[in-house]
């Protein structure tokens, strides 16, 4: 018996019905068809593809460029009994290696990985092999070149028709105007697609902009009015730990959150705020993405992002449970100029990247021609120390060469440690011999870690400190040691950034910085489409439902329509007879004691033009009654 998409949604995820415009989606993908879908962060995406993926016989492949994202998908499916796997920098090679062989053997329905795996010499050894029903690109907004969050080897993806011209594409994303949209199907060559759009209206969100310098009395005044959780996301780790650190003199549960802090101490604090152990979370950009907290009733930009996108998806993170939340911009003339200044600083010209791929490449030790498609964390705040270079210089210039092509750049991308011999093996051996302190451990190394002299292996440190009776930092000591002596090369797990070149080191690298240039450009714009947004006198809800192509009334609620409300007599008069006679009708004498003396000329004529209108009705009883529009 063949299962229906409804069987296995209930199957698998407890549920009687798809939201409005799943069952097209999965409809459409079931039936062959490329798609590219657009839906608001939230908007239950995920399941659109997943579901297909139990319909088809085949093997789903999932890109997406987030890790952490991966692996909590797949925790989830593997957790309903679905066999779903994923490929990430943090595996060793012989673990790659089985996953790889295991889904020639076809043991996955779902097997996600990043677009930098997807298009490595390995993964394209095992790719002819693989019996491929679907290839869903997640975040697929990542291929454009003018998107914010440009991932350059997002636009080799397309690749894969040399080896399979028929296949199947799903592209999902949560923030694309027209121009990018039309970027993904031209870059993943779509075959006459079928598009869908989800409505980015959230009606249970009230958008508000603030122009001030006094955001510290404004969130004060935002708290205290507020239920619930919060949300603050602010521009730099400064300024996060500073509000933290205030919120939290002013009696308000607080923590912070940002890349500067330990794995470990992210995790923590993430699992309190969303266990409503603390109930305000300030943190940068680094926090949020995967996390789907339900009931945040607040969330605040102590700045403004430097694109709409990224305002709309962190603000959307507000009221995922449909209940009535606020999303406020505050922000002040400082603030955008500082922005523009960043933009400038983010865009170098081609002399700084060279200076800036020398530098950091030096800093790695990695030598002409060598280096390619190795993950290499890279200390950049170390580098910039020891050339006298600013950090934040040499952070941009990381970001910038690799929009130009030279290299991959991981932000906040985990490492375990790992080590690789680089001695020969009579070396090492003799070495182990010749050493009593160090045999225990090198000995362990050989025995238990096949390859190690080929490339780098992921070792345990605290399940070897374990195993030689010796305490982790007394390990990595000897490894450290080890390495000095010329035996090993040691990788210490690290939280840093990581870089991953294409190719060998070149003395001599080809810099092109139009599509750098061409990206400034188009950033300057969206800068200036946020401006106009948080300076605007028209209904901030409508703004984000035509800025990703509906249509859109006003919402009522925000700034702004509260505003032409206050300055429109009947607006006010309608809306206050909407919500009094809201329910069962009231008698005329009981409501006319509700009417507020300042407004009782005003809503006196404006319920007069409501009966004229229809709107409002008095039965027999003497009972106003509000029927509609």
């Amino acid at each position: 018996m063949v299962e229906s998409a409804e069987s296995i949604l209930l199957k698998y995820w407890g549920y009687d019905n798809f939201r409005p415009g799943q069952k097209d989606i999965v409809d459409q993908i079931h039936d062959g068809k490329d798609v590219l879908v657009l839906l608001p962060t939230g908007g239950g995406k995920s399941i659109c593809f997943q579901v297909p993926a139990l319909l088809k016989s085949g093997l789903t492949l999932v890109i997406s460029p987030l890790i952490a994202l991966m692996k909590d998908q797949v925790e989830n499916l593997t957790s309903k009994g679905i066999p779903a796997v994923a490929l990430h920098s943090g595996l060793s090679r012989d673990d790659t290696n089985q996953i790889l062989n295991n889904a020639l053997n076809g043991a996955y329905k779902l097997l996600y990985l990043s677009p930098e795996r997807f298009t490595t010499q390995n993964f394209k050894g095992y790719l002819p092999n693989l019996n491929i029903s679907l290839l869903v690109i997640d975040e697929a907004h990542c291929i454009s070149m003018w998107g914010h969050d440009f991932r350059p080897s997002y636009q080799r993806i397309a690749e894969i028709k040399t080896l399979f011209p028929s296949v199947q594409m799903a592209a999902f994303t949560a923030s694309a105007p027209q121009w990018i949209q039309d970027d993904i199907l031209q870059g993943l060559q779509m075959r006459s697609p079928f598009v869908f759009m989800g409505d980015f209206r959230r009606n249970n969100l009230t958008f508000y902009s603030f122009n001030t310098t006094a955001k510290q009395q404004v969130i004060l005044r935002l708290i205290a009015k507020s239920n619930g959780s919060a949300l603050i996301f602010g521009n730099t780790r400064n300024s996060v730990e500073d509000i933290a650190q205030w919120l939290q003199n002013e009696g308000v549960s607080t923590t912070f959150y940002h890349a500067g802090l330990e794995h470990a101490e992210r995790s923590r604090r993430q699992q309190d705020w969303i266990q409503n152990k603390i109930r305000v979370m300030v943190c940068t950009n680094a926090f949020g993405m995967g996390v789907d907290k339900p009931d945040v009733r607040l969330v605040v930009h102590l700045a403004p992002p430097k694109n709409p996108e990224d305002y709309y998806q962190e603000a959307g993170r507000a009221g995922r449970d449909g209940q009535t939340s606020y999303c406020i911009l505050l922000h002040s003339a400082q603030d955008w100029e500082n922005i523009q200044k960043g933009l400038t600083q983010q865009h170098p010209p081609e002399p700084v990247l060279r200076a800036a791929y020398h530098n950091i490449l030096n800093g790695l030790q990695i030598s002409d021609g060598e280096g390619a498609l190795q993950p290499f964390p890279v200390d950049l705040f170390g580098i910039a120390r020891q050339k006298q270079l600013p950090p934040k210089d040499l952070y941009f210039a990381a970001k910038a060469l690799e929009v130009a092509g030279q290299w991959h750049f991981i932000e906040g991308n985990w490492q375990p440690a790992k080590i690789q011999m680089i001695g020969s093996y009579d070396e090492v051996y003799d070495f182990k011999e010749n050493s009593k302190a160090m045999s225990p451990l090198l000995d362990i190394l050989l025995r238990g870690q096949g390859g190690v002299f080929d490339h780098p292996v992921v070792i345990h440190e605290e399940w070897l400190a374990q195993r030689l009776r010796s305490e982790a930092e007394q390990l990595r000591k000897d490894l450290l040691f080890l390495e000095k002596r010329g035996i090993l090369r040691y990788y210490p797990a690290t939280d840093l950034p990581t870089i991953i070149l294409p190719e060998g080191r070149s003395l001599y690298p080809s810099i092109n910085i139009d599509g750098l240039m061409k990206l400034y450009q188009r950033r300057v714009e969206a800068l200036q489409n946020f401006y106009d947004y948080a300076h605007s006198n028209h209904c901030r809800a409508a703004f984000w439902t035509q800025y990703f192509g509906g249509t859109a009334e006003d919402c009522g609620k925000c700034d702004n329509c509260r505003k032409k409300a206050e300055s429109d007599p009947m607006r006010l008069a309608r809306r206050w007879w909407h919500t009094t006679l809201q329910g069962q009708p009231q008698p005329t004498h009981l409501i006319t004691i509700k009417i507020p003396l300042a407004k009782r000329e005003i809503l006196t004529q404006g319920l007069r033009t409501l009966m004229d209108e229809g709107c409002i009705i008095e039965n027999n009883q003497g009972e106003l009654r509000w029927v509609s529009e």
